[in-house]
């Protein structure tokens, strides 16, 4: 009978150290998740660099010729989020207004002619109204939609874009096409209607970093 006892606690010390090296028994599932990593990337502000983009304007003399030049931005930012534009404004500096087209270097027609003309009350009364603005509001597609402020008068406008790109920063082009009767830019002039069409045209190239 010792010999028995014996032999049932040795089994009880064995049967202990092999569910001690087990952990005892089932342990309790931890219900805490591992959180899951995020794929919406943040939305991230760019700095319009005015020296790297370009903005060409046109209009047309229908029947005549056209004129098309530069012209400056002030300064702007573009918003951004997963290659979609979210944001932004981008100004224009008027008081730069640079004609390029041939007929505006002639003897008879001077540049300075055609700009000083630009500036005055029949277009852009560039003394009273020094900057244009475009502040975007959506982005669909190639559409870019928002408003165009222009003698103090705002409206809604779309860019026809042509390209996005925001590896390592931004870049963009597009076209604006404006209707200037809208802004009240209407050269008072009796073949005005006749020759000058009511469409500007305005090509950006935006680079922001």
């Amino acid at each position: 009978m010792k010999t028995n006892l014996l032999n049932n606690l040795g089994l009880a010390v064995i049967v202990t150290i092999f569910m001690t090296a087990c952990g005892g028994g089932a342990k309790e599932q931890s219900t805490t998740e591992e959180p899951t990593e995020s794929t919406e990337v943040a939305a991230a502000d760019y700095a319009v660099d005015p020296a790297a983009s370009t903005v060409a304007w046109k209009g047309e003399v229908a029947g005549v010729y056209g004129h098309n030049g530069v012209i400056d931005i002030k300064e702007g930012t573009i918003s951004g989020a997963d290659g979609k534009i979210t944001g932004g404004t981008i100004v224009i500096d008027m008081t730069t207004i640079q004609p390029l087209d041939s007929a505006s270097y002639s003897e008879e027609h001077p540049a300075s002619d055609l700009v000083a003309h630009l500036s005055t009350g029949d277009f852009f009364l560039v003394e009273e109204f020094p900057t244009a603005s475009f502040t975007i509001k959506s982005h669909e597609g190639n559409k870019l939609v928002g408003d165009l402020t222009v003698r103090g008068i705002t409206s809604e406008e779309t860019v026809d874009l042509s390209s996005v790109s925001f590896d390592g920063g931004f870049s963009g082009s597009g076209v604006l096409v404006f209707d200037r009767q809208k802004y009240d830019v209407k050269w008072e002039h009796y073949v005005e209607d006749y020759v000058l069409s009511d469409d500007i045209e305005i090509k950006l190239d935006i680079v922001a970093k």
